[in-house]
C-alpha cells in the first residue's frame, strides 16, 4: 500500500473485483468552481477503475434539495440504468445528550450532524445512492417505486475519519463506487423500511374555471421558465393552441400567445409554449424569460383566458407578447396572487 494509499484509506482498484463496474449517474450542488466534482471522481476511480460516470448535473442550488430532486426526476428516464449517486444535504442541529461532542466543542454547543445516508434499489433495478432527504424520491417513483433500501451504515466501505461537510466524498463516493463494481446491496448496512423514507411531492395547479394557478418549477440555463402546467390543464381552462393568455405574476400582467414553440414568436419577444418534456413554460425568442418576466423558481403564476369581446380595454401592463391571432391586448380581471 503506498503512502496516498494509507492516509485516504482507498487502495487503487480496490473493489471492482473481476467483474467490469457499471454505470454511475452523478447529480451535485458542488458546482464547477472548485474540486469537490473532480475529487469524487477520483474516489470513484480508485475504487472502481472502470466504472463509467454520468456528470448529470452540479449546478444545483446549494442545499436546494427540492430544486435537486426536480433536475433528477427530469433526467432519470434517460440515464442508464445503475447507481444513481446524488448529493445535496442540509446539516442538521442536534441539540441533547444523545451524540458525542466533539474535541474542542465547548459543552452545551449543538453539533451540527448529516442526514442518514440510503442505497435503494428501484424497480428497474437502478440503486440511488443518497441522503434520505427526499432528493431521490421523485425519480425512484418515475422508476417503478422502491423494491429494497438499506441504511449506509457500514464504515468499512468509507474513506477514514469522514467528514460531516463532504459526505459526498467520504461517505457516498465509496459505496456508489463499490455498488457499482458488484458489491451486495445488503454490505452497505441494515435493510430498512420503505415507509420510513422520506419523500417530496411536486406541486399541482389548480384550475379554476378560465384560469389556472400554477407555479415555476425550474429556471433552465435558458432562462426558460418551466411551469407545473400541462397542455391538457390549459385546455381544462379553456385555453388551446393559437390563444391569447394573460399571465399573472410578481404584481403584473402580461399579454402572450400560446404558440408550440419560442420560435413562433419574433426575436426578443415572449410566449407561453411547451418545453422538451411537455410541460408548459414560458420562454422569450433569444432570450431570458425569467429577467424579462422578474420570476424565479417557485413563484406563484395565474394564467387566464383574457376577454373576447370587441372594444375590450387595452392591458395596463405590460404586454410583452403579440397575440397569435393578431388580436388586441386586453385585460381580463383574474384573482390576486396568494
Amino acid at each position: 500500500m503506498t503512502s496516498s494509499e494509507a492516509s485516504t484509506g482507498i487502495a487503487a482498484g480496490a473493489g471492482d473485483g473481476a467483474r467490469p463496474a457499471g454505470w454511475i449517474n452523478f447529480l451535485s450542488d458542488y458546482g464547477l468552481d472548485d474540486t469537490c466534482v473532480g475529487v469524487v471522481h477520483g474516489v470513484i476511480a480508485r475504487h472502481a477503475p472502470g466504472a463509467r460516470v454520468v456528470d448529470v448535473c452540479h449546478a444545483v442550488a446549494p442545499q436546494d434539495i427540492e430544486h435537486g430532486a426536480g433536475l433528477l426526476a427530469d433526467s432519470v428516464c434517460y440515464l442508464p440504468v445503475g447507481v444513481h449517486l446524488a448529493v445535496v444535504e442540509r446539516l442538521d442541529v442536534a441539540v441533547g445528550g444523545a451524540q458525542a461532542r466533539p474535541e474542542g466543542r465547548p459543552e452545551g454547543r449543538p453539533a451540527a450532524t448529516a442526514t442518514r445516508g440510503v442505497a435503494i434499489r428501484a424497480a428497474d433495478g437502478s440503486t440511488f445512492v443518497a441522503p434520505d432527504n427526499g432528493l431521490t424520491s421523485l425519480a425512484w417513483d418515475i422508476l417503478g417505486g422502491v423494491t429494497a433500501a438499506h441504511e449506509i451504515s457500514n464504515p468499512a466501505l468509507w474513506l477514514p475519519l469522514p467528514s460531516v461537510v463532504f459526505r459526498g466524498r467520504d461517505v457516498y463516493a465509496p459505496v456508489a463506487a463499490r455498488l457499482a463494481a458488484g458489491l451486495a446491496l445488503a454490505e452497505v448496512g441494515p435493510r430498512i423500511d420503505a415507509e420510513s423514507l422520506v419523500r417530496l411531492t411536486r406541486p399541482g395547479c389548480v384550475v379554476d374555471e378560465d384560469h389556472l394557478h400554477a407555479q415555476v418549477l425550474a429556471v433552465d440555463h435558458f432562462g426558460n421558465l418551466s411551469l407545473n402546467v400541462t397542455r391538457q390543464d390549459l385546455e381544462a381552462a379553456g385555453v388551446l393552441l393559437g390563444d391569447d393568455v394573460e399571465i399573472r405574476a410578481a404584481g403584473r400582467q402580461h399579454l402572450l400567445p400560446f404558440t408550440h414553440t419560442y420560435g413562433d414568436v419574433p426575436v426578443g419577444q415572449a410566449a407561453l409554449c411547451e418545453d422538451a418534456l411537455r410541460r408548459v413554460m414560458l420562454a422569450v425568442n433569444c432570450g431570458r424569460a425569467g429577467d424579462l418576466l422578474r420570476l424565479r423558481r417557485g413563484d406563484a403564476v395565474v394564467i387566464g383566458q383574457p376577454p373576447r369581446e370587441p372594444g375590450s380595454a387595452t392591458a395596463s401592463g405590460s404586454a410583452v407578447g403579440a397575440g397569435a391571432a393578431g388580436r388586441p391586448a386586453s385585460v381580463v380581471s383574474l384573482p390576486a396572487l396568494t
